[in-house]
């Protein structure tokens, strides 16, 4: 047996990007824990345990390394499983799962934080600024996406995109409050003002399903079957 045929022998490509991985990871913690104005190449090869060289034969630059853990951290928002509820709940049961799973995986995480660490610490570079643009045209056309497929209700409704647009500067906004809370201790008032996001989706959604032109004739005969 060769040593390049050993079982469990990692390629340099496959070394490679763990290298990269381990990087990126130690970079959103570094930001997460000092802010985005304290991480450099070297803070992060000395936290990674490695030379300023090395980081930078992964990473050319800040800039790039700050794009790349941006696609780490957009990605990670999306990809998070089961985001959207089961289409065959009621809008209320869907809408209050959906948030609490927003809120969970999203924006209640400190990973949040630091997407938003980077951008503010980027203004003066345009070539960040232009891959977050880019980055997140595409993970709002997905979000817009998912919101009207879990909510079909609202497919004749005008105003729809504002109602989704309220509902997203929400849970952004309860995001950001996270800086202003205890340490450890999530907001108080992310729960209530969750719970009246919910009632806000599914009302729109069940006065949508009333205008609809069947809806008298299914409502007669849901009365004419419900016992007296």
């Amino acid at each position: 047996m060769t040593p390049s045929s050993r079982p469990g022998r990692r390629s340099h490509a496959e070394r490679s990007a763990q290298t990269r991985q381990r990087l990126i990871s130690t970079a959103i913690e570094l930001i997460g824990q000092h802010g985005f104005g304290q991480m450099s190449i070297h803070a992060l090869a000395r936290s990674a345990g490695l030379t300023s060289g090395a980081v930078q034969h992964h990473f050319e630059s800040k800039a790039v390394l700050m794009m790349q853990v941006l696609d780490e951290l957009l990605r990670s928002h999306i990809d998070a499983g089961a985001l959207w509820p089961p289409a065959g709940l009621g809008p209320r049961e869907r809408a209050t799962r959906l948030l609490q799973t927003l809120w969970t995986l999203v924006y209640a995480e400190p990973r949040f934080l630091v997407a938003w660490n980077i951008y503010l610490g980027s203004r003066g570079q345009p070539e960040v600024l232009g891959h977050i643009a880019q980055a997140r045209d595409a993970i709002d056309a997905q979000l817009s996406q998912g919101f009207f497929a879990t909510f079909p209700e609202l497919a004749g409704q005008p105003d729809r995109e504002a109602l989704m647009g309220v509902v997203f500067s929400t849970l952004r906004g309860l995001g950001l409050l996270e800086l202003f809370a205890d340490q450890g201790q999530p907001s108080a008032s992310a729960p209530a003002q969750l719970a009246l996001l919910a009632e806000l989706i599914a009302g729109r959604c069940e006065s949508a399903a009333g205008d609809r032109p069947d809806a008298p004739a299914k409502a007669a005969r849901r009365r004419r079957a419900s016992p007296d």
